[in-house]
């Protein structure tokens, strides 16, 4: 068996017991009378097929680099951050994770970037674009904690006890994580670190329809 067979059998396991913790969570978050982690829990069956969603979506592959910071990610801001108490018992991690998340969604936009071709665009356009991505993934986050403790009656923000102070705080981390994306991954070292396993970009995509289409008519 080769190694990079090696490697995504890795990271398949790795995702399983991501997984495994999320149903051990939501079995005692359900002899909790409270509730008060339900949001986080459910996160946690979504979040680690983001990279299959990704890959759909974008016909880019994650490296196994990558993927594997990526469920580390999760563990540290849903398991340990969320359902085991950390972001209330640590100090600053809330505000840690949330700058990890700014550097995270950097590289999403950098293979946005790689999809839509723009790789060769005007390094001020690329760092914009990497930075706006960030910043309105970390908005879609408070809009869901906020969601959270409406609907689900959570309380991920903390807005009785410190006003909107968490949600800027935690909205500045990220644009600070997203700051040293943007400034990364416009250079072609940081880009190698990144990079992803397999990128098609969206004109490649639509001449391999178009091929298709003409084989089937030509049959």
């Amino acid at each position: 068996m080769d190694i990079p067979k090696v490697q995504r059998i890795i990271l398949k396991i790795i995702k399983s017991c991501l997984l495994l913790l999320a149903v051990l969570f939501l079995i005692l978050q359900l002899t909790d009378p409270n509730y008060d982690k339900i949001g986080g829990i459910l996160a946690g069956f979504v979040l680690p097929f983001l990279p299959e969603i990704f890959e759909c979506l974008f016909k880019t592959k994650f490296s196994v680099r990558i993927e594997l910071a990526y469920y580390i990610f999760i563990f540290l801001a849903l398991d340990l951050g969320i359902c085991l108490y950390w972001y209330e018992t640590v100090p600053y991690y809330d505000k840690f994770v949330h700058m990890l998340s700014g550097v995270f969604s950097a590289v999403i936009a950098y293979y946005v970037l790689l999809y839509f071709g723009a790789k060769y665009t005007h390094k001020g356009f690329r760092r914009l674009f990497i930075i706006c991505f960030s910043l309105a993934v970390a908005v879609c986050w408070e809009f869901f904690e906020f969601f959270c403790d409406k609907v689900l009656g959570q309380h991920m923000q903390e807005l009785i006890q410190h006003g909107v102070d968490d949600t800027m705080w935690d909205l500045i981390m990220a644009f600070i994580g997203s700051l040293v994306g943007g400034f990364l991954f416009v250079h072609k070292r940081p880009q190698q670190l990144v990079a992803p396993a397999e990128v098609t970009t969206i004109s490649q995509a639509q001449n391999s329809k178009k091929s298709k289409k003409s084989s089937k008519k030509s049959k």
